[in-house]
């Protein structure tokens, strides 16, 4: 279908939208309204009737599946260009800003991610440094009560974007507001409220409408204008009602408040105090941090804010860039976010009307918890006033009834832009095909009976012919979904459902850390202590040792008063294992961490002091990682997890050992600092979806069900446990996530999702006993139809003990490996380096791809890597050095900085000391030789995993070492530094040197693909690929291997065998290679059968 067709299918609101391409506009797009068809045509219109190219639009949303979405349907409008598209999460915009242009980013230090354990530690350290009166240094039980809330308000304020100087700024102005505004609102509200109270009010707002206090941030409303918005409100609405005084009452609990003294204050008073607290310690530690080079996930996005804030340079390039701007989900902005539009925006020429669209819907703003803050649509208005407001009100998707009943709900909320911009109608009206259809209220005794009920309810769906997968269970907490597995695993009902597992409490992770125990208890003479850890350990099945064995051992050591490992040493089928626990407590003080991980895993041997290896390996791996593709997928993604979370955790200590994974464990014990990893149980193709309200956003089905619709989940009583630290109504960083008016928005959105069938489900007794309540919001909804199904407690009362005994130990659907690589897959981007694995028979090729590439199964990094990737950082370092200075850097600096790094690889001493002499004195060699080519023009580390480059269906990635880029004759020549052998031409030498040359010069080959079919170079030709060595040869030269002129036919080749090889791993086709001789012959004969498709 082309644009006229899709054109003409939009409804007259939608045309609007995407006509008006000029100018600001903010779209409010309510559910099942058809956005992402509106923001793809707007798109392709604005290409359509301008000259701009497709890299001019920006378009950012806030999921990386909103992105696809948005690339895809654009795809289908005007073909190849939408890749070229800037279509970005605000997330990787900013990686993407920060990579493109890293000499705006440079500081010429190596910082490292901190870890939680590390935050909450510098937290209180310095909170152990503060006067004693501070309101942040109460203790109880020993610990700091507010040190969780002032992490999270760090995070938040981080995410604002705001410095500690501009946050002092603005708790000044208003200071200034407060000590106007708290006299005359107090004399207004001395006595009780009544009917004169309104025209104290009146005339106190008049009053508080001189008040001019300074507006440190443009994208930050001012308190007094917050206040005379509010007390406008106040004012209209009692105008309005019959009483008058309710509305002032509800006015004066929200914004005041009595001090000590029993004197009305506004309670932004009391929040001034806190936060002026809190900024002395956010400023402590954001100085700690860069102390420590050490940085943590908020980062990112503030020095993005900060950059283009400060830099002008950078923010002309980025407007004169990016000439139409559009945002989805606009609801979900936080401050950060509105301060880079607002930057991206701010540009002369525009004259205060860019031509920037939002699209957003108050009503489904859900994330507050990250800092999104719904008034930025009310604020967007008054950045721009002239901008356009069109409201989609044409719903695709629900029924009427479902609608009706989902717009009772929603309009009991006050923060709606309904109160605040009254030409605006939000009802929306359905614009399908009439259906049977229900919106129904389902009314149970108990929760066992409500959850049996829902169960029997789908499994009633799905005899009547309904598709699992037009199914869907939403809840508000994920412990309501997963108390529903159980049961529907008795009767077999399919289900999919993203399963959060506390890594902890994996049995791979807890026999890891028992082994680890084990083998730090012998290495430290705690002679004790490994008795009893060693018949912990070796009772497990993984070890495939016989209960009479242990017995036998255990007497043995009993009646001889022998140690345990003794008694095995003795043992015809444990010695191999004995010897093999010993010569690993022997190795534990000298072998790098991520190396004992291996051996103890069993991915690697253990080497006894002559060099030899012990004639045994660790089971746990073998054990673990079967054939069965759930457990598999569950261990693999734990092992993953601690593993990542540890190597985090290190960055800070040079030669981490195996006693620090224990220590770390414990740390996340005593902290309760959680470790969780997710995993995808069942397939969503043909599933019924089980799934958080929030999760479910942006989805629809056939039938919805809304489960545990009390009012202490979901209504008025609902637990939040309150937050430590509040800010005042023009800073919100961070709404109370857990308010009614949250929760209204949570459920009209999950209510939204349902096209044909809604059940809300509530039970009146939790099983205990204690009385349940139906959610506040619903007592009064006439349009859901009250059900009451007949339930036989006695029944329900059996089955729920069976379902709680099995519950630990039920057998989830299974899945296949295409089912449980089917996300990653859909994200897959291929590069050279995966490609060179691929093809490597030497190396085990495509099934060492799979375990590596696709599965990641985590091990330790080889030296020679690590060796590698130092050389590397220092190198690229010096490259942002020369771009940032316009100067080289200091020789020494670049050593320092390669031995930094280095010592953050946790390489055994005698390998740390062998790698820095032979890098340092490399790096003398190729600096001498080289330095004075390094020039302004190069481009170090560049970044392709935003550009969308494509070869036909094949999605390609990569980052390139050095690209020398012409901006007027549009053509590059990229550097690839490389250590290790230099090599003198492409194709002699060893086999083993022609296997290194055959992959460096695809990697060559694979780069001019990555370039002239990316959207930012697409119009560059590459003219040259080097590859520098940075070793000198045996005669003590610096030499380099040039690729240039490439013959059509090579490419023509190269172009097949990576979209032969791409067509592979979307297959999940991993030939077996065993018959192919190993060696580059056999390389290039696998690669001629994988181009002809051969297999």
């Amino acid at each position: 279908m082309d644009f006229t067709e899709r054109y003409n299918q939009l409804n007259n609101s939608q045309k609007e939208a995407v006509d008006y391409i000029n100018g600001p506009l903010m779209v409010v797009a309510g559910p099942g309204t058809g956005k992402t068809e509106l923001l793809s045509m707007r798109a392709a219109n604005i290409l359509k009737k301008t000259d701009i190219l497709p890299e001019n639009i920006l378009c950012l949303t806030f999921t990386e599946s909103g992105s696809i979405a948005m690339q895809k349907r654009l795809s289908s409008i005007i073909g190849r260009d939408a890749y070229n598209v800037s279509i970005y999460t605000f997330h990787a915009f900013g990686s993407e800003v920060i990579s493109r242009y890293r000499e705006h980013f440079y500081s010429g230090a190596q910082f490292r991610p901190a870890d939680e354990l590390n935050q909450r530690q510098i937290i209180t350290e310095i909170l152990n440094t503060l006067e004693h009166d501070n309101p942040l240094k109460t203790k109880m039980n020993g610990e700091f009560t507010a040190l969780n809330a002032i992490k999270s308000a760090i995070s938040d304020i981080k995410r604002s974007g705001l410095t500690p100087n501009e946050l002092t700024d603005i708790l000044n102005a208003n200071d200034e507001v407060i000590t106007l505004a708290e006299p005359v609102l107090r004399d207004v509200f001395a006595g009780r409220i009544s009917k004169s109270t309104f025209e104290k009010l009146a005339d106190a707002a008049e009053s508080l409408a001189t008040i001019n206090e300074p507006q440190p941030i443009a994208a930050l409303p001012r308190l007094s204008d917050v206040i005379r918005s509010s007390l406008k409100s106040a004012l209209d609405e009692a105008s309005n009602h019959p009483k008058i005084t309710p509305p002032l009452t509800k006015w004066k609990g929200q914004w005041l408040t009595q001090d000590a003294k029993k004197q009305i204050i506004l309670k932004a008073t009391a929040q001034q105090k806190r936060l002026r607290a809190l900024v002395q310690v956010y400023d402590l530690y954001i100085k700690i941090m860069q102390k420590a080079e050490l940085f943590d996930f908020d980062d990112m996005i503030a020095q993005v804010v900060r950059a283009i804030e400060t830099k002008p340079e950078l923010r002309y390039e980025l407007q004169e860039k990016y000439q139409y701007i559009m945002v989805d989900e606009f609801q979900d902005t936080n401050l950060a976010q509105m301060r880079i539009l607002r930057s991206l925006t701010d540009h002369e020429a525009n004259e205060g009307n860019p031509n920037i669209m939002v699209v957003g819907d108050d009503d489904q703003a859900i994330y507050s918890f990250q800092g999104a803050d719904v008034s930025n649509i009310i604020q967007f208005r008054k950045l721009y006033p002239s901008a356009k407001l069109i409201s989609l009100t044409e719903n695709y998707r629900s029924a009427a009834t479902i609608l009706t009943a989902a717009r009772d709900v929603i309009t009991q909320g006050e923060e709606r832009l309904e109160r605040h911009i009254k030409e605006l109608n939000k009802t929306l009206t359905p614009n399908v095909s009439p259906k049977s259809s229900l919106a129904a209220l389902v009314e149970l005794p108990t929760q066992a009976a409500e959850r049996s009920w829902i169960v029997k309810s789908v499994q009633e769906q799905i005899r009547k012919g309904e598709s699992p997968s037009n199914i869907a269970i939403l809840a508000r907490r994920h412990v309501d979904l997963e108390q529903l597995l159980p049961y529907f695993a008795k009767i077999n009902i399919p289900i999919s459902y993203e399963k959060r597992d506390n890594v902890l409490e994996n049995e791979v992770v807890q026999q890891l850390e028992l082994l680890a125990s084990v083998v730090i208890a012998i290495s430290e003479q705690r002679l004790d202590e490994s008795n009893h850890l060693i018949s912990q350990t070796f009772s497990h099945s993984a070890w495939s040792i016989p209960p009479e064995t242990l017995w036998e051992i255990s007497l043995k050591a009993y009646r001889d008063k022998i140690l345990w490992i003794e008694a095995m040493q003795s043992h015809p089928k444990t010695a191999k294992i004995a010897g093999w626990l010993i010569a690993c407590a022997g190795a534990v003080a000298h072998t790098p961490l991520e190396r004992m991980l291996d051996i103890l895993i069993g991915e690697s041997t253990i080497e006894r002091v002559k060099g030899s290896e012990v004639d045994y390996k660790s089971p746990l791996k073998n054990h673990f990682f079967n054939d069965e593709p759930d457990q598999y997928f569950s261990h693999l993604a734990n092992l993953n997890a601690i593993r990542n979370k540890l190597r985090e955790h290190s960055l800070d200590n040079d030669q981490p050992r195996l006693v620090n994974f224990i220590n770390f464990i414990q740390q996340c014990r005593d902290s309760h600092t959680s470790i969780t990893s997710l995993r995808q149980i069942g397939d969503e193709a043909n599933s019924v979806r089980l799934m958080s309200a929030h999760a479910s956003k942006g989805l629809e089905f056939n039938t919805v069900y809304l489960i545990n619709a009390i009012d202490s989940n979901w209504g008025s009583k609902a637990g939040g446990g309150g937050m430590k630290i509040s800010y005042p109504e023009n800073l919100r960083l961070r709404q109370n996530n857990s308010s009614l008016e949250e929760r209204l928005r949570l459920f009209f959105v999950g209510m939204t999702r349902a096209k044909h069938q809604l059940f809300i489900s509530h039970s009146h007794d939790s099983g205990d006993g204690k009385e349940l309540l139906l959610t506040s919001f619903l007592v009064e909804n006439s349009e859901l139809t009250r059900i009451s199904p007949k339930i036989d407690n006695l029944d329900i009362a059996e089955e729920t003990i069976q379902n709680e005994w099995y519950a630990p130990i039920i057998n989830l659907p299974n899945k296949t490996m295409r089912q449980q690589l089917s996300s990653t897959l859909d994200r897959y981007k291929l590069s050279a380096t995966h490609i060179n694995n691929f093809i490597d028979i030497t190396k085990g090729g495509p099934q060492q791809f799979l375990l590596n590439n696709l599965l990641h199964f985590p091990s330790a990094r080889n030296p020679h890597a690590s060796y590698g990737n130092a050389i590397h950082i220092a190198l690229q370092q010096a490259h942002d050095y020369m771009r940032a200075h316009n100067q080289p850097q200091a020789e020494e600096d670049i050593l320092r900085s390669f031995e930094q790094t280095l010592r953050q690889e946790h390489l055994s001493s005698e390998e740390y000391e062998h790698f820095s002499s032979k890098g340092v004195e490399a790096l003398r060699s190729f600096l001498k030789e080289k330095y004075s080519s390094f020039n302004v023009n190069q481009q170090a580390e560049i970044n392709f995993a935003h550009q969308q480059s494509r070869l036909r269906s094949a999605h390609l990635t990569g980052k390139i070492d050095v690209a020398d880029i012409d901006i007027e004759s549009k053509t590059i020549s990229v550097t690839d530094y490389k250590t290790g052998s230099p090599l003198k031409d492409w194709d002699k030498g060893t086999d083993y040197q022609k296997i290194n040359a055959h992959k460096y010069r695809q990697q060559l080959l694979f780069y001019k693909l990555l370039i002239e079919n990316s959207r930012d170079f697409r119009n560059y030709k590459f003219i040259s690929g080097t590859l520098q060595f940075v070793e000198p040869n045996k005669t003590g030269e610096i030499t380099s291997l040039e690729l240039s002129n490439i013959p059509e036919e090579e490419m023509q080749r190269f172009s097949k065998l990576v979209e032969a090889i791409w067509q592979h791993i979307q297959d999940l086709s991993f030939p077996d290679v065993s018959e192919y001789d190993q060696n580059y012959k056999g390389i290039k004969a696998f690669e001629d059968d994988l181009i002809n498709g051969v297999i």
